[in-house]
Formats: C-alpha cells, sequence, structure tokens
C-alpha cells in the first residue's frame, strides 16, 4: 500500500482567482452604492453629504476592492 499519495481535491486556480476577483468587483459596486444619495441644492443644502457613510466607509470599500482585485490578479496558480 502506498503511503505517500495524496488524496486531497485539486481545485482550478483560475477559479479561485476569478471568485476573488468578482468579489472584488461586488466590493466595490456596494462602494459606490453607499456613495449615492440625495444632492445638495442652491435653495436647501443637505447635510447627508459630510456623513461618514458617505465620506469615510463608502471611499473604503472601493479601495479594499480594488486592493483585492490586485490580490486576485497577482496569485499565484
Amino acid at each position: 500500500m502506498n503511503t505517500t499519495s495524496n488524496n486531497t481535491p485539486k481545485t482550478n486556480p483560475f477559479f479561485t482567482r476569478r471568485r476573488i476577483v468578482m468579489a472584488a468587483c461586488l466590493l466595490i459596486a456596494v462602494g459606490y452604492l453607499l456613495m449615492t444619495g440625495p444632492a445638495s441644492t442652491e435653495q436647501a443644502f443637505c447635510h447627508d453629504l459630510f456623513s461618514a457613510r458617505r465620506t469615510v466607509v463608502a471611499p473604503l470599500s472601493c479601495l479594499c476592492g480594488y486592493l483585492l482585485i490586485i490580490v486576485g490578479i497577482l496569485r499565484k496558480k
């Protein structure tokens, strides 16, 4: 009986890279959706323009998504 055989299932690295890139694209889309909201006009100023969601959370979400795309592209097989 051969004790050195490796019975671990082999995963295709293309699919794992594709999943990483797809998750990153989804994260970027969520970040852009978080940036949307009501706009200010000349008659009324909207204070929601400077909320933490639109100025901190959404850009960080997009930045993490872009960094994750770089990781997904540069990941070794």
